[in-house]
């Protein structure tokens, strides 16, 4: 009887562990979701309030770090503040060279030039923000605002990285990594999407932190915060220049960080070290 009731308990043990196993796997296909014209895997962003912007202790915590920076350098960043966006997909990697090189086939554009390190599961670099919002229209999405990217990359709680408050050098890939997969100094060169688990977003998309600078629809306004709608900001109407997130491979721990913001031409390319993802309004279906 015992042996009887041993072998029920363990097969409803298991049947248990596969039924677990079955809603993990159908909450991702749930969530994630493929761009039928460029074949990019795209993870939702639900509908909500976020944390947007940085502290007087977070800016605090970036100054002592390095000798001469000063907390002014950053009011960009502040005040930070709630804002609520309505749901969307991101693509869960930077746009690759293999993606691109489609797009060039496609609209008889010329491929821009990759570095020697480059390959088809890299990020695709060279390009201006024109290229960028280009890419995206004929993908039929479109480059994210500032609030969709930093919303994506650090979840609802404010957190200074993707993976929470604290810095580690092995998170991502960053001028002193010392991990194999970007080598930091040493390697000087972006790596395929997804080489760095570690740095996953709370929303599951990748490489938000360090690698390639991705280029944002909005157009940069250093006071922008002081006055932004607190419902789906989609930036500035007038100003010269566009918002790059996220830092690069050649970056430290100030630039990576989900809060910071850069600013440049939009007919700059940022050669080695600037991409780009994009995002798909719509409902989670």
């Amino acid at each position: 009887m015992k042996t009887v009731m041993r072998i029920m308990l363990a097969a409803s043990c298991a049947a248990f562990i596969l039924l677990a196993a079955l809603l993990v796997s159908a909450r991702a296909q749930e969530a994630a979701k493929v761009n039928p014209k460029d074949g990019a895997e795209m993870v939702w962003a639900p509908a909500g309030e976020f944390l947007m912007g940085s502290t007087d202790a977070d800016i605090a915590d970036v100054v002592q770090r390095r000798d001469k920076l000063r907390p002014e350098l950053f009011d960009d960043e502040k005040p930070q503040h709630k804002v609520y966006l309505d749901g969307y997909w991101i693509y869960k990697y930077a746009v690759t060279v293999a993606q691109y090189r489609k797009f060039c086939a496609e609209t008889d554009r010329k491929m821009p030039e990759q570095p020697d390190w480059s390959s088809d599961r890299h990020p695709v670099v060279n390009v201006t923000w024109y290229d960028a919002a280009s890419y995206a229209m004929w993908a039929g999405a479109q480059l994210p605002t500032e609030a969709q990217w930093e919303k994506a990359a650090r979840g609802e709680d404010g957190r200074r990285y993707p993976w929470g408050n604290e810095w580690d050098v092995e998170k991502c890939n960053n001028w002193s990594d010392t991990s194999a997969a970007g080598k930091g100094l040493n390697g000087k060169c972006a790596t395929p999407g997804g080489s760095y688990p570690q740095c996953v977003s709370p929303y599951g998309v990748h490489d938000m932190s360090g690698n390639v600078w991705e280029w944002c629809q909005d157009i940069y306004d250093k006071n922008y915060y002081a006055s932004s709608p607190a419902k789906n900001p989609a930036g500035p109407v007038k100003g010269d220049f566009r918002v790059l997130r996220g830092g690069a491979w050649g970056s430290t721990s100030i630039t990576v960080r989900s809060a910071c913001r850069l600013a440049d031409s939009p007919d700059a390319t940022y050669h080695d070290d600037g991409g780009f993802r994009c995002v798909v309004p719509g409902e989670k279906k």
